[in-house]
């Protein structure tokens, strides 16, 4: 199976990138090798100091201690060690700067080895698995917010969903990498066999929380690259005042020798209202004088390069 990587950045509203990633395995920009891989994202915690560099040493030494594990070494094993080690070093940075507890990242990884995806994560960064025979999304982590461990007292009758919904902290993190000892960490119970066709998506907060599913899914039958680039500029369109930093990394599985095809957008959105007024004007235009106008498109360019390495899987 080759493994096809994508990846696109935007900083949002922010005053600086706290959002890492990289790939290991694979060249971060389009190159197709088969074997192993694994991809990191991680998301500095902006209400916390040094999160930029959280995040960024988080994301470098997963890969460096994933990469260093015997070829072996069961892969659930190897992702945990180097989710342990991630952890020290962020531990180290808090240590040495800001302090224990003003200090931390987010972090997930996605690891696929013989065509079965593995998964290891603290926090609420997110990995989906995208399926092209039906078009589906499917979450395969668990976010570690107050929310979600609020729930079972919803179940136990103790709270109302309204409850949490209107919880001032309901979005606080529960986990995340800095601390003396990982207080939460969620990872694939067994491997997920995958199918050509299928797209990994990781992706931090600042992606998850503002697109939709069916929004997530649209572009990612095509060529990773160029669907990675494509949830970004659907954020950009939305030019949210508080938009949290953005990031996006893909990977396409394909049968050997094959590479994805071009995107076909296979659902409608709604466009948004200055875009229709925008629509409106020109077909009267043209209607009535024959005026013709040209759009230019600007991309900005990721804000942190990925961090790459090679792994011996």
């Amino acid at each position: 199976m080759n493994l096809i990587p994508g990846n696109a950045q935007w900083i949002g509203a922010r005053p600086e990138q706290q959002d890492a990633f990289g790939f290991a395995g694979c060249a971060a920009q389009g190159a197709t090798l088969p074997g192993g891989v694994l991809v990191v994202l991680a998301d500095g915690m902006g209400g916390l100091q040094e999160g930029r560099a959280a995040s960024q040493i988080a994301v470098k030494t997963m890969l460096a201690t994933y990469a260093a594990q015997p070829a072996a070494t069961p892969v659930p094993e190897a992702l945990d060690q180097a989710l342990q080690a991630a952890n020290r070093a962020v531990h180290e940075l808090a240590q040495a700067t800001a302090g224990v507890g003003q200090v931390g990242t987010t972090l997930i990884a996605a690891a696929v080895r013989d065509g079965r995806l593995f998964w290891i994560g603290v926090g609420d960064s997110r990995l989906y698995r995208y399926r092209a025979a039906d078009h589906s999304l499917t979450p395969c982590n668990e976010d570690h917010t107050l929310a979600n461990a609020l729930w079972p007292q919803v179940a136990a009758g103790v709270l109302q969903a309204d409850d949490i919904a209107s919880h001032p902290d309901r979005d606080a993190l529960t986990s995340f990498l800095g601390l003396p000892a990982i207080p939460q960490v969620d990872g694939s119970r067994r491997p997920l066999r995958l199918e050509a066709g299928d797209r990994l998506l990781l992706c931090s907060d600042g992606v998850d929380g503002v697109l939709s599913r069916e929004e997530l899914a649209d572009p990612l039958a095509g060529d990773p690259q160029t669907a990675a680039e494509e949830l970004i500029a659907m954020l950009r369109m939305r030019a949210l005042a508080h938009q949290d930093n953005a990031t996006v990394a893909l990977l396409a599985c394909e049968a050997n020798g094959e590479r994805p095809t071009a995107h076909t957008r296979r659902i409608a959105h709604r466009p948004h209202p200055i875009r229709r007024i925008a629509v409106w004007f020109i077909v009267l235009l043209l209607t009535g004088g024959g005026i013709g106008f040209g759009l230019l498109w600007w991309q900005g360019r990721t804000d942190v390069p990925p961090i790459t390495l090679p792994v011996p899987l």
